[in-house]
């Protein structure tokens, strides 16, 4: 083989070596991006559900039963709630009027923490907190002056004292504390002035990947929602696909993805 052969061979061969190593990052990547996005979708799909069930639990806490329209269950639980908000003793037997329909409703002492809890995410997080403990003199009861650590500002309260002395020294140190709060999740349709949730809105009773309703079942004393996919699937880059089943349902507060 004469070398202008050779050398076309040889480029011949590199240009199939890339692409054939291209060819298996692609099987490699993208299976996996479509996994994470599959596992995305049912995460929150779940999430979806398992507002909707509270969001029947709670209607079931005010009326007394299960309610299959689940938009006008969320409307009343939200009612409620902004009323609670309004007033502290807005509790026990009340009527509660939406879209022209009277509700009967019963509200336990409670309720507006337990919504609150139930709705906003409780997050964890580490915070600086700068101290300034200050050290003073202060007379006992005796007449002997003795040392006493106060915080700066609760230092107003020793200054009134009528047995402080004097202000000795300031030391300042940070220290690393951990807090909870909670993290508002859902979208707001309005703005009421709320500590730390917003209000549930319409959104979540639609599974994110289809865009389809949850399906509410009601049955005496029981209510089941599951996701309204049965088999899905959706071409992705020509060979590959996202494909998912049911992403489970929630019957009375058992879920079928825990067991």
């Amino acid at each position: 083989m004469d070398k202008t052969k050779q050398k076309f061979f040889n480029d011949y061969l590199e240009i199939i070596t890339f692409f054939i190593f291209l060819l298996m990052l692609v099987v490699i990547y993208v299976p996996s991006v479509i996994w994470e996005e599959e596992d995305a979708y049912k995460d929150e799909s779940r999430f979806r559900m398992q507002s909707v069930y509270n969001i029947e639990n709670f209607y079931n806490i005010l009326v007394g039963e299960y309610e299959e329209d689940g938009l006008k269950a969320l409307r009343l639980v939200n009612a409620v709630r902004d009323s609670l908000t309004a007033d502290s003793l807005f509790l026990g037997e009340q009527s509660v009027k939406l879209s022209g329909e009277e509700f009967l409703v019963n509200i336990p002492r409670g309720f507006d923490v337990e919504y609150d809890t139930t709705f906003g995410l409780r997050r964890v997080a580490k915070e600086t907190v700068v101290d300034t403990t200050v050290t003073v003199l202060m007379l006992t009861e005796d007449g002997v002056e003795d040392t006493v650590y106060v915080q700066k500002n609760n230092l107003s309260n020793t200054l009134s004292d009528p047995l402080f002395v004097k202000v000795v020294n300031e030391n300042t140190f940070e220290r690393v504390e951990t807090v909870s709060y909670f993290n508002k999740r859902f979208r707001k349709e309005r703005d009421p002035e709320y500590n730390f949730v917003a209000l549930p809105d319409s959104s979540q009773f639609n599974c994110p990947l289809t865009n389809e309703p949850y399906i509410i079942e009601i049955s005496p004393n029981s209510v089941r929602v599951s996701s309204p996919i049965r088999s899905y699937r959706d071409n992705r880059y020509g060979f590959f696909a996202l494909k998912t089943r049911s992403h489970g349902y929630i019957i009375d507060g058992t879920r079928s993805w825990d067991n």
